[in-house]
């Protein structure tokens, strides 16, 4: 039980190293090469994990060799037109001008209903409404609405608008986060005044956030 227990440790050490070079894409944008090469290490990591007669550096060593592949190509894709469109391929466009490409949607194994379901899931519920849609390589559709049919937009009112930019959750559950307090480009003393001024503990907060602009939320724990 302690080797299971050692193995299943370092190799979930080794997958989370490895997950962290690749980077932070969800299954859904991840390239083929990428696909590939995960569904490969999850194989190979369970392989020491189950047949405890198998040395850890079996898999060890495919692993790692595999990562080298991965940067090795993604290095070399950005390099050559040619070798990106091998091993990524090229966006395609499936309505170009407000005009569906009917060849282009069978090309790619799309059929109509799971294209209207794709256009729906995007809040669009009329294929007339769309100007362009492209398959992107990572197999995500970009839609660009015709003009009609875009929202409006502060900028057609003429309505000048401030960017508040992000929240920063200076103190959570009663205790307050240091890194977002100098994100925010407060400080301690200013924190502390605040709350003086207000006669508020932190300990009796749950939720005190400021954004880019100035304001400030403030979330009470709830009484016992």
């Amino acid at each position: 039980m302690a080797t299971v227990l050692l193995r299943t440790t370092i190799i979930y050490i080794i997958l989370i190293s490895a997950m962290r070079l690749t980077g932070k894409r969800q299954i859904g944008e991840l390239q083929i090469t990428e696909l590939i090469i995960t569904f490969m290490i999850s194989e190979l990591a369970t392989v020491p994990i189950q047949d405890l007669s198998i040395p850890i550096a079996y898999s060890l060593f495919p692993i790692v060799l595999l990562l080298c592949y991965e940067v090795i190509v993604s290095f070399l894709i950005t390099k050559s037109k040619a070798l990106k469109k091998i091993f990524a391929g090229n966006p395609t466009i499936l309505i170009k001008k407000g005009k569906l490409d009917q060849k282009e949607l069978a090309k790619s194994r799309i059929g109509i209903n799971e294209f209207l379901g794709e256009l729906r899931l995007k809040d669009i519920s009329d294929i007339s409404q769309v100007d362009y849609a492209v398959l992107e390589q990572n197999g995500q559709l970009s839609v660009f609405l015709k003009s009609e049919n875009q929202p409006v937009t502060l900028t057609d009112l003429k309505i000048e608008q401030v960017n508040q930019g992000i929240s920063h959750a200076i103190i959570v559950d009663g205790e307050i986060n240091e890194s977002n307090l100098k994100c925010s480009q407060k400080n301690l003393k200013w924190l502390n005044k605040y709350l003086d001024t207000h006669k508020l503990n932190k300990d009796d907060i749950f939720l005190f956030t400021v954004n880019d602009t100035n304001d400030i939320n403030i979330i009470m724990k709830d009484k016992k």
